[in-house]
Parts: structure tokens; C-alpha cells; sequence
């Protein structure tokens, strides 16, 4: 195995443990507001999140077989964005208490700022559009797996409307 061929997979693996964890923030946020449409706008992007982060580590397990890694080796791959948003979706999932409707919508106003600069969506995005040429430049053959890395940049950027659409939503409706 070479050292580039583990790197693209330490590399997707990590992406993986991100996606994980941002399913499981916007499923915790789903389970604590009464809108059913931004319920099932929320429970949306969880259940893309979840699919991909199976996708990622599967692709990463492809070119390493029982890849090891731990969460805390990932800021060192993905860097100190990775480990603060891991945190922030961390403190979303431990909270239990209801949302209210202008709680929503600030935490949705965060959440699109956030995101259109550093956050899940956009480092996922840009990741994944990078790894690409990343492989060619290190002669790692990804071949047929290049299409899904870019089905997952397009759910991406659908997320990043979908959490604009809840804003919306919630701004007209604010309690």
C-alpha cells in the first residue's frame, strides 16, 4: 500500500466521521421542533448526511481494508475546521429541549453563515471537489467512484438551499 493511496483513504474516512456526526445534529434538531415541514426538511439533509458518511468510509475501505482511525486523528488530516464543527454538532445532539420557531430561525441564520464559509456543507463540498485532483496528481485511480464524490458535492449544495428554505420558513411563522 502506498502512502497516497492511505492518505486519499484517511482522507474519506475522516469526511465519513463528519457526515456521521452532522446526521445525527440535524436528526437531534428534527426531534426538537413542531413544524412536520421543517421536521422533514431537517430529517432530509440527516438522512443524506447519513448516507454519505456509509458512502465515504465504504469508498476509503476500498483502497484500505480495515482501515484504522481514530476521530482524533482527523483534525490533523482535515484540519481545525473538521474538529470544530464535529464539536458544534456534538453540542446540537446533546441538547433535548423543544425549539421554538425564533429560536429556529437564528440558529438557522448561523447555520447559513456558518456554512457558507466554513461549515459542514461547504467543507464537504470543497473536500470532495479537490480529491479528485488530488488522486490524479498522487496516480490514485479512482475511476467509476469520481461520480458519486460528485452526487455527494450536488446533495451538498441542495443542503445549503434546504437550510435557506427552513430560515425562510421560520421567519414567517416566528412564535
Amino acid at each position: 500500500m502506498s502512502k497516497d493511496v492511505e492518505t486519499i483513504a484517511k482522507f474519506l474516512y475522516c469526511s465519513g466521521i463528519l457526515e456521521e456526526k452532522v446526521a445525527h445534529a440535524y436528526r437531534s434538531l428534527a426531534e426538537r421542533v413542531d413544524d412536520s415541514l421543517v421536521k422533514s426538511l431537517l430529517l432530509y439533509v440527516s438522512t443524506d448526511s447519513s448516507k454519505h458518511s456509509i458512502i465515504l468510509k465504504a469508498i476509503s475501505e476500498r483502497f484500505i481494508k480495515n482501515l484504522k482511525i481514530e476521530a482524533k486523528d482527523c483534525e490533523n488530516i482535515l484540519g481545525k475546521t473538521w474538529r470544530k464543527l464535529t464539536m458544534l454538532a456534538d453540542e446540537e445532539i446533546s441538547k433535548k429541549e423543544r425549539m421554538k420557531n425564533v429560536e429556529l430561525a437564528s440558529l438557522a441564520d448561523k447555520m447559513i453563515n456558518f456554512e457558507s464559509f466554513v461549515g459542514e456543507e461547504y467543507l464537504t463540498t470543497l473536500h470532495l471537489s479537490i480529491l479528485p485532483l488530488m488522486a490524479d496528481k498522487l496516480k490514485v485511480d479512482l475511476g467509476e467512484l469520481k461520480v458519486i464524490l460528485k452526487w455527494i458535492v450536488e446533495d451538498e449544495e441542495r443542503h445549503e438551499k434546504i437550510i435557506a428554505m427552513i430560515r425562510n420558513i421560520v421567519s414567517k411563522g416566528k412564535d
